[in-house]
């Protein structure tokens, strides 16, 4: 996995460089976006990463050894699979399970990008083990430090109580610190911005009519991971294509038996409980990155083992081999696809501009990062007059658009962040308030100066 670091150039994901930005600030005993204006509170991710980064921030300001972390990270995750699923099933299964984790592209895709995926999928893999052996209190820390680096880390919470039910003292040793986590991080955030953000995010996606979404939501989503799957097992023209969406719910229907089998044997499988949860939650949350599959790929092939029966081994063996020939080691030695900023020529054109400049955009601290200039986000507006008003109270001195870009909703066009920035972009078209400065067809973007 190591091999492929760093799979991406640091900043493509916008998160990466908000982890790297609260490490640093951390460091300096803060956590706000050193970045922006009035260093606002970091309330968009939350503090664990940053956290186990900040010691690296003392001594370093460069994004690259913030990446090799991030790289020794996600290589430690399979050696981790293996020892957790070792004690679950025998030792060549466990072997097969980890191999296919490190020569996932889903992985090696994200090896070295300083994101949150791979030591989440540390502390789930431990709260496991520790749920299953029954100790309360590892399992709850572990469970605390889950939802210290995502929130996501809520659908893996059934997980940490199904064992201990029938045990109130065990239950409160496992729930408190997690309980605790989450309401501490909730009540900062909202001591700051009167909200939490990521609860607010499915407001975003579903309105004023959620059950009239749901279903559409859901099937896209099934469609979306299930094409991610079973394109890691295809060479890259048929990623894509319908026969990899149907191995990949192939094997999905063969997890979700294994899924079953295992809460027959034991209804308070805390393997089971997690996978369910937390695929319950990927199938209805509006937003579709395969980044996401990472923390849910051990159990995946957990799951898909037990499903397999006495075929698992030699299933899981063919499976390898189609991964490794048709994705890995094709990739093996090759430089990234995503070695260069997709809008380079744009950022050089922004870095060149006299200062002092303030940027704003659909993606700010990305932009912001890789052009070398302050930025704040596009502001929410009723009408044009508002939204160039705002920017000028800000101090807005340039607005980038940048249309095509992925913001994880390309499957949901009424989605309000969606319509939100598509509104904000045709709004910078008025010549009233806007003046064009710079446009660059090929990259799909524009620069805009307040009149």
């Amino acid at each position: 996995m190591l091999a492929f670091a760093p799979a991406q150039y640091f900043g493509r994901q916008q998160d990466d460089v908000l982890y790297f930005i609260g490490a640093r600030a951390l460091a300096m005993g803060r956590y706000c976006l050193l970045t922006s204006p009035g260093c606002p509170p970091l309330t968009m991710i939350n503090p664990a990463w940053p956290a186990m980064l900040a010691p690296l921030a003392w001594f370093t300001e460069r994004p690259g050894p913030f990446q090799a972390v991030s790289a020794l990270f996600l290589a430690a995750v399979p050696a981790a699979l293996w020892a957790w699923l070792r004690r679950r099933s025998d030792e060549t299964t466990a072997l097969l399970a980890a191999a296919l984790f490190a020569s996932s592209p889903l992985a090696l895709s994200q090896s070295g990008a300083v994101m949150s995926e791979a030591p989440f999928t540390l502390a789930l893999l431990a709260m496991l083990a520790a749920a299953e052996s029954g100790s309360a209190r590892t399992a709850g820390l572990a469970a605390a430090v889950l939802l210290l680096t995502r929130t996501a880390g809520v659908a893996a919470l059934p997980a940490l109580a199904a064992p201990f039910l029938r045990r109130p003292r065990d239950a409160a040793r496992a729930l408190l610190p997690p309980a605790l986590a989450l309401g501490s991080w909730a009540l900062w955030s909202w001591s700051r911005i009167h909200s939490v953000e990521k609860f607010d995010m499915f407001s975003l996606t579903y309105g004023e009519k959620p059950l009239a979404k749901l279903a559409r939501v859901a099937a896209s989503n099934a469609r979306y991971y299930a094409s991610e799957w079973g394109g890691c097992f295809f060479p890259p023209p048929l990623v894509e294509s319908p026969l990899a969406a149907l191995l990949g719910a192939l094997l999905a229907a063969a997890a979700l038996r294994g899924l079953v089998l295992a809460l027959r044997r034991r209804g308070d499988d805390p393997a089971a409980w997690a996978l369910a949860a937390t695929a319950l939650m990927l199938g209805v949350w509006g937003w579709q990155y395969e980044r996401y599959m990472i923390p849910l790929l051990p159990l995946l092939l957990w799951a898909l083992a037990a499903g397999l029966g006495r075929a698992a081994k030699p299933a899981l063996a063919v499976l390898l081999v189609l991964q490794l020939a048709a994705q890995t080691l094709p990739r093996l030695g090759r430089p990234s696809p995503w070695a260069e900023p997709e809008l380079a020529r744009t950022y050089a054109w922004l870095a060149a501009r006299p200062r002092p400049a303030l940027l704003a955009s659909a993606e700010p601290a990305r932009d912001g990062w890789l052009s070398g200039l302050p930025s704040r986000p596009l502001p929410v507006a009723e009408s044009g007059e508002d939204f160039a008003a705002a920017l000028k109270a800000g101090r807005v001195t340039l607005i980038l658009r940048a249309d095509g870009r992925d913001y994880g909703l390309d499957a949901d066009e009424t989605a309000a962040p969606r319509r939100e920035v598509e509104r904000a972009h045709r709004r910078l078209e008025d010549p009233r308030f806007f003046r064009k400065l710079y446009s660059s067809p090929a990259e799909r973007t524009a620069v805009y100066e307040p009149r």
